[in-house]
């Protein structure tokens, strides 16, 4: 895809350059996995190339979502949606790092654990093995593509019922006859806040899903 200049868009525009980063995506979709065509030497590139899968279908899920919230101006929740798709992003970029870095220098017990808690991981105890926070991979994305963290929190500030989320979105007052109005209709959030990280998520998970291909390939040509 050719690079685009965001800034200079619509709001139009851009909802309907996410909805085709999105339907590219959707159109991406794995359906299976077939462990037989791994190598049997280790368990590592099918572990890895299941994460991967995994990765594509939440993020096609949750950014379908967050398009129709936008397209039907419900911005709050879609830039709470929009939060995730950047969480997701985060996640792919950092398996694409920690896979590079095993091709590098392959230290098994450390990578198996990373994917590991990757895929089954938990903060409420559901299973046995801890999460990462997902701050982790965040800032990681942000150090290869500064402004990702920065718009990240600003999404946050939306999530969290801080004044953003609530005041900020849901009211306008009225000094001059003392008066709060209340709902939606009475502001909008600037569409940018969320439009601006979802291309971008989008456009980056995209790439690096794709690059993780040869990647995995070559891990699992190691083996053989």
């Amino acid at each position: 895809m050719d690079a685009v200049d965001v800034s200079k868009l619509s709001d139009e525009e851009r909802l309907a350059l996410a909805g085709q980063l999105a339907s590219n995506i959707r159109a991406s979709l794995p359906k299976q996995l077939y462990a037989g065509s791994f190598t049997l030497k280790s368990k590592l590139p099918y572990k890895a190339t299941s994460f991967r899968g995994v990765l594509i279908h939440r993020v096609s899920d949750i950014a379908d979502v967050a398009i129709e919230l936008y397209q039907t101006d419900r911005l709050v929740p879609a830039f709470i949606a929009t939060r995730a798709v950047v969480e997701t992003t985060a996640t792919v970029y950092w398996l694409y790092q920690r896979s590079r870095e095993f091709l590098d220098k392959p230290d098994e017990a450390s990578f198996d654990e990373f994917l590991m808690r990757g895929m089954l991981g938990s903060k409420d105890s559901t299973t046995k093995m801890e999460s990462y926070n997902v701050l982790t991979a965040v800032d990681r994305l942000d150090k290869e593509f500064e402004g990702m963290r920065q718009m990240y929190d600003t999404l946050c500030e939306f999530t969290h019922p801080n004044w953003s989320g609530v005041m900020g979105s849901y009211s306008k007052i009225d000094k001059q006859k003392y008066t709060l109005y209340l709902g939606k209709e009475h502001t909008k959030p600037p569409l940018a806040f969320g439009l601006g990280p979802l291309i971008g998520s989008l456009v980056i998970f995209q790439d690096y899903y794709n690059a993780l291909a040869n990647v995995l390939k070559a891990m699992n040509d190691r083996y053989e």
